[in-house]
C-alpha cells in the first residue's frame, strides 16, 4: 500500500512540475514595435526619414515564423537641388505608411536569434515639390519584394531587443531602405 501512495504521490509530482514547465513557456505569438531610419532614393534625391514600425508574428515552427508589419512615418525630409529652368527647388519626401508580410526564418542560441525575413512591401509616399511660392505635391503607392536580416538580443525568455535592417522597395531607380531599433515580447 506505501508503494501505491508514493507512486501515486511521485507521479502527481512529476505532472504539477510538467505543467509548471509548460506555463513558463512563452506562446507562439509575439509583437515588436521599434524605430526604423528610413533612407529613401529616387532619381538622384536622397531624404533620411523616420517611422515607426509594428510587426506581429507567429513562431508555427523553432526556426520559422510568419509576420504582418504596419509602418507610419514620424518624420520628413527635404532636399533643395538647382533645376536649369526653374532655379532652386525644395523637394519634401514622406513616407505616408507601409505595410507587408513577411516569412521570417531564425535561429537561436543562448541569448541570441538571428533572422532574416523575405517578403513582400507596399508603400504609399508622398512628395512636394516648391518652387518660389508655387508647391504642387502627389502620392504614390507601389508594392515590391522585400528582404533583410537582423539580429534580437532575449532579456528574458519574453522581452528582447532587436536590430534589423530591411530593402522594403528597389524598383524603377526608387529605393527604401530601414535599419530599425526595436523591442520584442512573446506572447
Amino acid at each position: 500500500m506505501k508503494r501505491i501512495v508514493i507512486a501515486a504521490v511521485a507521479a502527481f509530482a512529476m505532472l504539477g512540475a510538467a505543467q509548471a514547465q509548460t506555463q513558463t513557456q512563452p506562446s507562439p505569438f509575439y509583437g515588436e514595435l521599434g524605430y526604423t531610419f528610413l533612407k529613401l532614393k529616387e532619381e538622384g534625391l536622397s531624404t533620411r526619414n523616420g517611422a515607426i514600425r509594428g510587426i506581429f508574428g507567429y513562431a508555427f515552427h523553432p526556426n520559422i515564423a510568419v509576420e504582418g508589419m504596419l509602418g507610419f512615418a514620424v518624420n520628413d525630409d527635404s532636399v533643395t537641388f538647382v533645376d536649369p529652368t526653374f532655379g532652386p527647388v525644395d523637394v519634401k519626401v514622406k513616407l505616408q505608411n507601409s505595410y507587408g508580410i513577411f516569412v521570417k526564418p531564425k535561429y537561436a542560441f543562448d541569448k541570441v536569434e538571428v533572422f532574416g525575413r523575405l517578403g513582400w512591401t507596399r508603400s504609399k509616399i508622398k512628395i512636394t515639390a516648391s518652387v518660389g511660392g508655387a508647391s504642387a505635391s502627389a502620392s504614390e503607392s507601389d508594392s515590391d519584394f522585400a528582404y533583410g536580416a537582423g539580429v534580437n538580443f532575449n532579456i528574458n525568455p519574453r522581452t528582447y531587443v532587436g536590430l534589423d535592417y530591411m530593402r522594403y522597395y528597389s524598383k524603377d531607380g526608387a529605393k527604401v531602405d530601414g535599419l530599425t531599433l526595436g523591442v520584442g515580447y512573446r506572447f
